[in-house]
């Protein structure tokens, strides 16, 4: 029976339908209470200018707390963050479905935006720290960016269904139900295999964050019925830049920031979280006018308009599960994401012929169709991108950060696009009036100040499109921007006035100095450095100089370089700058060993030969990463100790083993990049083994479920009088009759069958004539079972 068949990956697969649930139920609420505003308004007698605070109370809550609900399910636990959000949704949602007023409506729509931001980034954690390995991570982002893109358009249809057939009330409680159901699913199944590392939260950063996030979204979304010059707008966007810079200083300060910047200097994930939010001003841009126009220019009913949304979400399903997924483990993301967001815009170019009268079949479905594969196509790269190989510990405010981008880009385009239309078609109404502007003017006014905003909304995706293109490199893509430092370092101590600053094409070089200088047993750098005019052949010989990389491409900083000639002796020595450039010079020329050493890589020797010329030699070090895990058992999911873990490489060489503790756990360190297969074995149990895709950098986790072993034991026991009968044959059959094992008795007639496969079974006993018995193993063991054997004569008498 194969462990990682039957166990392990339905196991992963069916935990990733609840992980994906939760967040439809986050996404879909963005839209869904918006096509029953005007009937839980008219129940609730809510004024019009409180209206939209059902919509804003939730999004500012939501965006506001993002980054925070991130942080906090590292530190209490991914799962458990999960589990709380699904609870504390499911109650925020049914206290609005009962709402007797208007403040008890909005502070569950509050609530539900809290408890999202605690949901959204967990379950979008879990999901990079459950599939590790590339083709599976590759098919669960497809699933995941599927979902999270067409949500809100199956929130719009959801709506107008519940709106239409039940009341406003269903497009709160809808809600329950689905909470109740990724509840129990994941209790049973989600796992968090990275630990939560109990650290301190950064108070300090989570005020300035939140009230900075609250600021913008809030601005945003006055500017969308206020105008951008208003001074309330004006003072929510100054007061919003003023306490993200304030965020960002505290975070660069403290020792356990809330948003550690490594986490979005990343070139990778920091162009993918501005890919995001580009992407979702273009797409909510669309949403907003495109509902505008199907209810008022074209008249469809709420349903209507609903259904007419679903070829962008067929368009994102496809997109992002058979375009993304097929294809992102084979070409880098950037040529994913670049060619979707091209799509993307053409699908909106398609939008700037609409007119009046233009049929849905022949404009507005293609336009959809484009816009959905291609968003598909970016967005699942791009959320992989922003949780790819960033360490376990920063996993959840790393997926926060996309939720971030996300209502960050959907509120900003929602206000600007919004304005840009309403401003637009103002104008053309007033241009085009000759007196009291009829409703077929009118009409023309909306679809002209549309086809306004969509020129935005293009601009939007075309920047998004350059961004990728200039910041996106991709997994272990190499960086090929040339880097320069400019310098003013004084001289050796040697009475000399220091020299005016130089540009430099590397930081310098260190050599020994004599031992005198230095305390006994000291050995002593002294830094020297080398300017870029010294050409080669110069004053000291010939010259090497290059840059050290990471397997992302990402310069080293720090990384020693040491050039030894073929005596074994030391002629020179480096230490890399920020921008990863070292520069070496040797006495003579010929072949000399270059080796590369850093700390969190694995070291690298290589054998340059030197002349007359610049010798040019860059060196990429390998990341050393970790593996960890837990092993638990498949039936209870309680942790295994004592099992024994062995990891062998691709060729099947054991590299390193341990015992699991109490807790299950292990960890190997030290890894090079690349496949690995684990192995588990422990007693009472079934052994596993599962191939697992360990990164560059960091800790990549696995959990290995252990089968429970059956096992069928007992005596043999020779003729009437019972006896315990040694040395008989006893041979174990399945029920396909093959041997499965064969024993024999020992002097008190005992023999037993370990680690079996659970189902049904035949023991036979020879010595004497044969005796078969059938007998059913179970997964817990069986009782004693006995066979008596007996001579012929016996049987006889």
């Amino acid at each position: 029976m194969s462990t990682t068949a039957s166990t392990l990956v339905p196991r992963r697969w069916i935990a990733l339908i609840f992980i994906a649930l939760a967040q439809l139920m986050v996404v879909l609420d963005a839209t869904i209470v918006n096509i029953a505003l005007p009937s839980a308004q008219r129940a609730l007698d809510i004024s019009d200018a409180n209206r939209q605070w059902i919509i804003t109370a939730y999004t500012l809550a939501f965006g506001g707390l993002l980054l925070f609900g991130g942080r906090v399910g590292d530190l209490i636990g991914r799962r458990r963050a999960f589990l709380i959000g699904l609870l504390g949704f499911a109650g925020a949602s049914a206290v609005g479905g009962a709402a007797v007023d208007e403040a008890m409506l909005l502070g569950a729509r509050a609530l539900q935006g809290a408890f999202g931001a605690l949901l959204a980034p967990s379950a979008l954690s879990l999901l990079a720290v459950t599939f590790t390995v590339a083709k599976e991570r590759a098919k669960a982002f497809g699933i995941y960016g599927a979902i999270a893109g067409g949500g809100a358009a199956i929130g719009l249809i959801l709506g107008g269904l519940l709106t239409e057939y039940l009341n406003w009330r269903w497009a709160l409680y809808v809600n329950v139900p689905i909470a109740v159901i990724g509840l129990v699913g994941a209790l049973a199944f989600v796992r968090d295999p990275a630990p939560h590392d109990g650290a301190r939260l950064d108070v300090p950063g989570v005020v300035l964050v939140t009230g900075g996030l609250v600021a913008l979204v809030y601005g945003f979304t006055r500017a969308e019925s206020e105008g951008w010059s208003d001074r309330g707008v004006v003072g929510l966007l100054a007061g919003a830049c003023v306490l993200i810079v304030a965020f960002v200083v505290v975070e660069a300060l403290t020792k356990a920031p809330l948003l550690p910047l490594r986490v979005i200097l990343d070139r990778n994930r920091g162009g993918a979280y501005l890919a995001v939010g580009l992407s979702v001003i273009g797409m909510f841009g669309l949403f907003l006018f495109m509902t505008y126009y199907l209810q008022t220019v074209k008249h469809y009913s709420p349903v209507r308009t609903g259904l007419a949304f679903l070829p962008l979400t067929a368009g994102m399903i496809t997109g992002s599960t058979q375009i993304a997924a097929r294809l992102m483990n084979h070409v880098p993301a950037r040529l994913l994401m670049v060619p979707g967001l091209l799509v993307a815009e053409g699908g909106i170019a398609l939008l700037l012929g609409l007119r009046v009268d233009s049929a849905y079949a022949a404009l507005v479905l293609p336009s959809q169709v484009l816009l959905g594969i291609g968003l598909g196509t970016t967005m699942m790269p791009a959320m992989n991108l922003a949780t790819l190989g960033v360490d376990a510990r920063d996993a959840g405010v790393a997926s926060a950060m996309v939720n971030t981008s996300q209502q960050v880009g959907g509120s900003l385009g929602t206000a600007l696009l919004n304005t840009v239309g309403t401003t637009a078609a103002t104008g053309y109404i007033a241009a085009h009036a000759a007196g009291r502007p009829t409703p077929a003017l009118a009409a023309a006014g909306l679809v002209h100040g549309f086809q306004v905003a969509l020129w935005w909304a293009m601009g939007a995706i075309g920047l998004a499109a350059i961004i990728v293109a200039a910041l996106v490199t991709g997994r272990g893509e190499p960086r090929t921007a040339p880097a320069r430092a400019t310098t003013d370092l004084p001289r050796e101590a040697s009475g000399a006035e220091a020299e005016p600053p130089r540009e430099l094409a590397v930081v310098g070089t260190y050599a020994e100095a004599p031992p005198d200088e230095g305390p006994q047993g000291e050995t002593r750098l002294a830094y020297a450095p080398v300017a870029s005019a010294a050409g080669p052949g110069g004053p000291g010989g010939p010259r090497v100089r290059g840059r050290v990389r990471g397997a992302d491409g990402g310069p080293v900083t720090g990384a020693a370089l040491t050039l030894i000639d073929l005596g074994g002796r030391q002629v020179d020595r480096a230490v890399t700058g920020p921008d990863g450039a070292y520069a070496l010079r040797a006495p003579g020329g010929g072949p000399y060993m270059l080796i590369t050493a850093a700390d969190g890589h694995q070291p690298r020797a290589a054998t340059v030969v030197l002349g007359d010329d610049l010798v040019d030699h860059d060196v990429t070090l390998s990341g050393t990463a970790s593996l960890s895990g837990a092993v638990r058992a498949a039936v209870t999911g309680r942790p295994v100790a004592g099992a024994v873990v062995v990891v062998t490489d691709a060729h099947g060489e054991v590299i390193g083993s341990a015992e699991t503790g109490d807790g299950g756990g292990f960890v190997f360190e030290d890894l090079v990049a690349g496949t690995y297969v684990v192995a588990v074995s422990a007693g009472g149990h079934r052994p596993a083994a599962l191939p697992v895709e360990v990164g560059p950098g960091g800790t990549t986790r696995c959990e290995v479920e252990l089968p429970a072993g059956a096992r069928v034991h007992g005596t043999v026991r020779a003729g009437s009088d019972d006896l315990l009968l040694a040395d008989a044959r006893v041979t174990l059959v399945d029920a396909a009759g093959d041997v499965v094992a064969t024993a024999t008795t020992g002097p008190d007639g005992a023999y037993a069958f370990e680690d079996l496969d659970p189902g049904p079974y035949t023991v036979i006993a020879t010595g004497y004539p044969p005796v078969a018995l059938a007998v059913q193993a179970g997964e817990n063991g069986s009782e004693p079972l006995g066979l008596t054997l007996r001579h012929p004569t016996e049987e006889r008498a």
